[in-house]
């Protein structure tokens, strides 16, 4: 396992004044997965802008987990049917010439 893919909980939620019970809340929520190394909690690099995203939403916003929890999954539906919309474009673009 390359420990330069991971993040220590502790030391990001210290320097960036996030608190545990936010990233207990993502956990719970099932928006970011955790492991566990040495009894110790890491969070993988690529869910920190995630993590950011998500703060940020709830901070500025002030958007609950609930609405947020939402909102990822529109999202997600949305960036699934631009995928298939973009594939379906590319399949007709060979019809037209």
């Amino acid at each position: 396992m390359d420990s330069e893919n991971f993040i220590l909980i502790e030391h990001y939620c210290e320097q960036t004044q996030t608190p545990i019970d936010f990233i207990n809340d993502l956990l719970e929520y099932g928006m970011i997965e955790i492991q566990l190394i040495e009894n110790k909690t890491y969070v993988e690099s690529h869910y920190i802008i995630e993590i950011e995203r998500i703060y940020r939403l709830r901070q500025d916003l002030g958007i609950n987990m609930e609405g947020i929890d939402t909102l990822n999954h529109m999202l997600k539906k949305i960036n699934r049917l631009e995928r298939e919309l973009k594939l379906l474009k590319n399949r007709l673009t060979i019809y037209e010439h």
